[in-house]
């Protein structure tokens, strides 16, 4: 009888030990699959289990990210027609501001990119004066 206690306490913490030690898995969409996913959806290429994902879970990493899947949200419930023989999701006017949306998303990703580079070069010039 106290093995029996004893082996069931032992279980008991070994299942709490793996509980901690595993972390929930989170989604972490990194810009260049959104960037990709809005590509595909402009093409008509995108599936919708993929649109659905990006649009029914926040992004908490990344507040840029996490703004442009809310207006993809905006433009889902305007602009959803769901799939087509040409493979489209959206009608026209949708397919148009996703793509303005893309654009914006790549200038933004651009601008950072050239703000680090700036900063690099800042830095390695500083460093070898």
């Amino acid at each position: 009888m106290l093995v029996s206690i004893v082996f069931s306490v032992v279980i008991i913490a070994a299942v709490f030990a793996v509980l901690l030690w595993v972390k929930t898995p989170h989604y972490q969409i990194q810009s260049q699959q959104v960037i990709q996913l809005l590509e595909w959806m402009i093409l008509g290429q995108a599936g919708e289990n993929d649109w659905r994902v990006f649009c029914g879970y926040p992004i908490r990493h990344d507040e840029r990210l996490e703004q442009v899947r809310q207006r993809c949200v905006e433009i889902d419930e305007q602009f959803y027609i769901g799939d087509t023989r040409a493979g489209h999701l959206l009608n026209r006017e949708g397919l148009e501001q996703l793509t303005e949306l893309l654009a914006q998303l790549k200038r933004s990703l651009d601008l950072e990119l050239s703000k680090a580079q700036n900063k690099d070069l800042n830095n390695k010039i500083n460093h070898d004066e």
